[in-house]
């Protein structure tokens, strides 16, 4: 009998594997691996920008521009993963990744252009989809016959712990060495992680392939319909879009305004602990009022960020943080519990992947034009203003794809 790498003695639902300790231990070995990976690539690495931009001598327009290959890179990636996980189990896509990444920080400490930055951020969109969306969805839709909103916002809490930590750290390690030893260091986290993953990550994982009948009944009842695509592509383009252009800008946002290193990580860090237990709250109330009335607060709540951080004005920048963090966090998470729900079934891996795929393009894109819009303007308040419109879009679609699907559900 031949047998991929994904196959093994545990099947999604035996009993040993569907014992609830043994469930929630994947959970625990999927957060640390997002705080980890995540951490350091969307919290850690901007939190450098300042040194890059003085030992480079680069615009930021340049320097953002390697987000928005990453985000490309993560995307792509991402889909491909979602391919992939189909004959090789996720659990070896998580320790590739971890070890890649240590790789990747070696070399991005020994670059001596941002062309040679550029040409390493392809590979840190590989790691960052080792273990983001596609994998911690599959992992619990074939783990968990229940509560799988609550499973999902605690492993991608993992994203804002890890963002919590990191920029303190790089801030710290600035003080005492130069960037790129302080890449060095961080290069050693990843192997650190290995040997506890190894403890908490299923031993032998499964394919995707494999079916599981235990769906909820709702998830049968939504029929898939051009329109209701298309509302989901424009909610997912807002929201992310506008939340991924202000966090990847946030920390030089926040020293532009007058604040010290010290203070915007610190700012950034906040914005991260708020969103890191706003993810857990957002699961369980999705839990009780389900998730596209959480959906729409949660958008509702980054629209009000997104106005207050536009002001520029100091006296509301942190009620703007607050909100920023309790809404990115909770449409984060919402997104892709709702697609998870829209997509369920054998290609959930791939149809995942694919809107993943697009979510990269979206960041990037709000990525590179505010900071390009900067470099033209001399100020973000440009750029956060699309950033505002582009959440209030989001909303307009989600309101249409909600009642679409409320009809359907009321005439199943």
């Amino acid at each position: 009998m031949t047998m991929s790498l994904a196959a093994g003695a545990d099947s999604p639902f035996s009993s040993d594997r569907n014992e609830p300790w043994r469930r929630w231990l994947t959970v625990s070995g999927l957060l640390l691996a997002m705080v980890i990976i995540h951490g350091i690539i969307q919290a850690g690495l901007p939190a450098l920008d300042k040194a890059l931009l003085t030992d480079l001598g680069i615009s930021r327009g340049d320097l953002k521009a390697r987000e928005a290959i990453f985000f490309l890179a993560s995307g792509t990636s991402s889909f491909l993963v979602g391919l992939v996980t189909r004959r090789i189990a996720p659990n070896f896509i998580i320790f590739g990744g971890l070890a890649l990444l240590a790789a990747t920080l070696w070399a991005y400490a020994h670059a001596a252009s941002i062309g040679q930055i550029y040409a390493i951020y392809p590979f840190l969109g590989l790691c960052f989809a080792s273990v983001h969306v596609v994998i911690v969805v599959l992992l619990i839709h074939r783990n968990f016959e229940s509560r799988r909103a609550l499973a999902i916002s605690i492993a991608l809490s993992g994203t804002s712990l890890g963002a919590a930590i990191f920029p303190n750290l790089v801030i710290h390690l600035l003080k005492e060495e130069s960037w790129r030893q302080s890449l060095t260091q961080l290069a050693v986290l990843p192997l650190l992680a290995m040997p506890f993953l190894l403890l908490l990550l299923p031993r032998n994982g499964y394919v995707a392939g494999r079916t599981n009948a235990a769906q909820p009944v709702a998830e049968g009842k939504i029929r898939r319909t051009g329109l209701r695509l298309a509302c989901l592509m424009v909610a997912t383009f807002g929201t992310f879009y506008a939340a991924t252009s202000f966090l990847m800008n946030l920390f030089l946002y926040l020293q532009d305004v007058g604040m010290k290193s010290e203070m915007a990580a610190m700012g950034m860090s906040s914005v991260f602990v708020i969103g890191l237990c706003g993810k857990a709250v957002v699961g369980l109330c999705a839990e009780r009022w389900g998730s596209h009335v959480l959906w729409l607060v949660q958008q509702a709540i980054l629209l009000g960020g997104a106005i207050l951080l536009t002001t520029g004005v100091i006296a509301v920048l942190l009620p703007g943080l607050v909100l920023l963090g309790i809404g990115w966090a909770g449409c984060y998470v919402m997104t892709q519990v709702v697609l998870s729900e829209y997509f369920a079934g054998p290609k959930l891996g791939q149809l995942i992947g694919a809107f993943f795929l697009f979510e990269g393009a979206s960041s990037a894109l709000g990525t590179w034009a505010a900071a390009r819009l900067f470099d033209a303007f001399g100020s973000y308040q440009v750029g956060f203003s699309v950033n505002v419109l582009t959440v209030a879009l989001a909303i307009g679609a989600t309101l249409v794809f909600r009642r679409s699907v409320r009809r359907d559900i009321a005439d199943a």
